[in-house]
Order: C-alpha cells, then structure tokens, then sequence
C-alpha cells in the first residue's frame, strides 16, 4: 500500500506535535517533514513534493494563502487547512467549499478532514480541488481588500453558501434556501424549510455578507429571504405582520420598513 507522504505546516511547537501525534498512528500516512512559516512550507513542498498537507492559515513571514499563491493552486498537494478563528479566512472557505479545521479541533473532526483528503487522493478529484483552492485565494484576497480599505464586498462577491457544523460533520447550506434568520446572541439560527440550523455569526455580522437584494433586515432580530414573503399585514403604529409562504408570521419593525419598501420597489 502507497503511503500518503505529508507535510506538517505551523508555526506553533504544540499544533505541530498535535498533528503528528494524530498521524503517528495512521498506517497510512508517512509524515516526511514539518515548516514552522510559510516560507518554509514553500520550499519543503517544492523539494519532497508531498500527497498531503496540513496547512495552518496564520503564520509568520508568509501565511497559508501566500503558501497557495505561491506554489499556485495547479501544483498544491491535497491540502487540510487549519486555522484559529478569522471571520475573513472562514468566509473564504465558506465560499469555495473547501474544508477546514477551526482550532481547537476534536480527533474526531480530524479524523473526518484526513479521511475527506484521503477520499480526494483516491478519487484523483485534482481539477475539482484546483478550482475550489482557487475560489478560496479569490475569496480570502478580496475580502481581505475589503477590511484594509474600509470598504465592503460587492454583491456579486457575497456568499452562496454557509458552512454548516453540527455532531461532528460539516455540511453546506445555500443562501437561497434559507428562508429567514433569527438572532440568538453570538449565534443565528437559519430557518430552511422545515430544517433550523445553528450558525456561528451575529445577524448584523451576516446581513453583511449575505445578498441584498435577496435579504432585507425586518427587525433587529431577524432578516428575511425576500422571496418567501407572501403578505404583509398592517399591524400598529406603522408595524406590519410579515407572512412568510410557509405561514411563518414576523414582525417588520418600524424602522426597518423603509429598507423593504425600497427593496420591494413599493410603498407600504
């Protein structure tokens, strides 16, 4: 059986040695060497040209997106990304679908994103995997743009899809089947049909990143998708029911109802 030679990239002692432990007992997966920076990273990819890579996100002298920029997406090694939490990188990963590791991880979330890049390895998905690296440099680099320039995303920027983790799986969820958002703290909930999903991000926090010409703020709670909205009923002192088609009643804020109304190109 050919092993799945990989490469160890992070900059802190006990990440590294936390995934080396994890590896050490995998039959399958010969550990050829460990980068402590990006610059590193480069040259060990270039010269051992691993199958496999665990690639921490931020690092000194160049971080995982430089790594992927500069070794360039066609000849990347199957990689796992590992990051602690930046809203900025997690978007990225959101839009192109790729997978991640959030840090701290369990070994079983580990287990899941080895065998997911043994699974692409076996499967030879490496234009698929191309393409997905490439959204994600795309992604990170303009958002990343945005946050130094105080500017935000266009719309033909924001998200599609939403990463969503629950037991132990991450799956994905598109925007457009999401039928309202309700505020819960540091979390939302995301109400899809007959689903609800809990979503790490406050409801100012996502109204930003989501479409606007698909989600409207109707209270400080909740955004809605426009195209749900079946009726509005006059409700008091300028207040009004939103009824959603699949009978969901909420409430449109007063102050919220002149974005609607622009929104939905009529006044109320």
């Amino acid at each position: 059986m050919n092993k799945i030679c990989t490469l160890i990239v992070d900059d802190e002692p006990p990440a590294r040695r936390r995934i080396r432990e994890l590896l050490e007992n995998t039959p399958d997966v010969e550990i050829v060497g460990e980068s402590i920076n990006g610059a590193e990273a480069i040259k060990a990819i270039r010269e051992k040209n691993p199958d496999l890579v665990f690639l921490d996100v931020q690092m000194p002298v160049s971080d995982g997106f430089g790594v992927l920029k500069a070794v360039t997406v066609e000849t990347m090694p199957v990689t796992v990304f590992v990051t602690a939490y930046d809203r900025y990188a997690l978007k990225a990963f959101e839009v192109s679908a790729l997978d991640y590791l959030l840090k701290p991880y369990s070994d079983e979330r580990f287990a899941i994103a080895l065998e997911r890049a043994r699974v692409c390895l076996q499967t030879q998905k490496r234009d698929e995997l191309g393409m997905k690296m490439l959204a994600l440099l795309q992604g990170y680099h303009h958002k990343h743009t945005c946050r130094e320039t105080g500017q935000a995303p266009d719309a033909g920027n924001r998200l599609d899809r939403l990463v969503i983790k629950s037991g132990g799986s991450v799956f994905f969820i598109k925007t457009d089947e999401i039928d309202w958002i309700e505020a819960a703290g540091v979390y939302v909930y995301l109400h899809a049909g007959n689903k609800t999903h809990l979503y790490r991000e406050t409801v100012g926090g996502l109204e930003a990143r989501l479409d606007p010409r698909r989600f409207v703020r109707i209270h400080r709670s909740n955004l809605v998708n426009i195209d749900r909205i079946k009726e509005l009923q006059p409700y008091s002192h300028g207040e009004y029911i939103i009824v959603l088609k699949d009978e969901t009643r909420l409430k449109l804020s007063r102050s919220y109802r002149p974005t609607l109304q622009t929104r939905l190109g009529q006044s109320l």
